[in-house]
């Protein structure tokens, strides 16, 4: 199944988990490089003040729900239970069922504890996946040399997590010159993935506060509903907005 929503007139790709992984793998056997956005709110509120981001995001293969909150109005939890793309949760299960083919990846984000973590992720969800280099973003960096740093090791995935609105520029800038077959840019919901990574401190253990622990901070659940009340306000301010315009005209 794939279809898609408009969420603050911005198309983002509804599909199946299932049809997610069988698009991966296509996308993987493609010459053409082929972008993945996870879609953060606040990459949607970039595109709708900015028209000049919103033609870039356009330019994307597919625009996946990164978090929940973005389904605010859709009931993100019926979808999840029909087994569809509703967070980037999904990137790890894309990772677990690649097609056992000698896959490489390389890390292109915003820090070496970042770059740490994005590792450790990758090898747990896919042991067989290559890391086969990293960089760590830096505006003080050329981006000719970035360029030329990812293409040497020629990697089937690049992955990008870089500070949302900046990420999805550069992506673009440099699609026709990165020497890949696929780019997933995570920035934005890459702090979700993470916290599946972060230990938990000692003293938690110690208190036997584990299951407390795992689940206000690795899966963020006071957070995740905070953000999806506010986003709710904003898509309906929104819509009041563009029905105002077209009561004026």
């Amino acid at each position: 199944m794939q279809a898609s929503v408009k969420i603050m007139d911005i198309d983002v790709d509804m599909l199946s988990n299932d049809v997610f992984i069988e698009k991966i793998n296509e996308y993987l056997t493609d010459e053409r490089l082929e972008v993945i956005l996870f879609a953060s709110t606040e990459l949607l509120n970039y595109a709708v003040q900015e028209e000049e981001y919103r033609e870039v995001i356009d330019r994307a293969e597919l625009v996946l729900p990164g978090e929940e909150a973005l389904l605010s109005a859709y009931h993100a939890d019926v979808l999840e239970a029909g087994d569809m793309v509703v967070s980037c949760k999904s990137f790890g299960m894309v990772l677990e069922k690649l097609k056992k083919e000698d896959r490489t990846i390389y890390i292109l984000s915003k820090g070496e504890e970042d770059i740490r973590l994005l590792t450790g992720y990758c090898k747990r969800m896919q042991p067989e996946l290559k890391i086969v280099g990293d960089c760590s973003y830096s505006e003080d960096l050329d981006d000719a040399a970035i360029v030329n740093e990812i293409n040497s090791h020629i990697p089937d995935i690049l992955l990008v997590d870089l500070p949302t609105g900046m990420q999805e520029k550069w992506i673009m800038e440099h699609v026709s010159l990165l020497n890949a077959k696929l780019c997933i840019a995570i920035g934005g919901v890459a702090g979700l993935i993470m916290a599946q990574e972060k230990k938990t401190p000692m003293w938690i253990k110690r208190l036997h506060l584990d299951g407390l622990y795992h689940k206000l901070v690795r899966e963020q659940t006071v957070k995740k509903d905070f953000r999806a009340r506010i986003f709710r306000k904003k898509v309906v301010q929104y819509n009041n907005q563009i029905d105002e315009k077209k009561d004026d005209n």
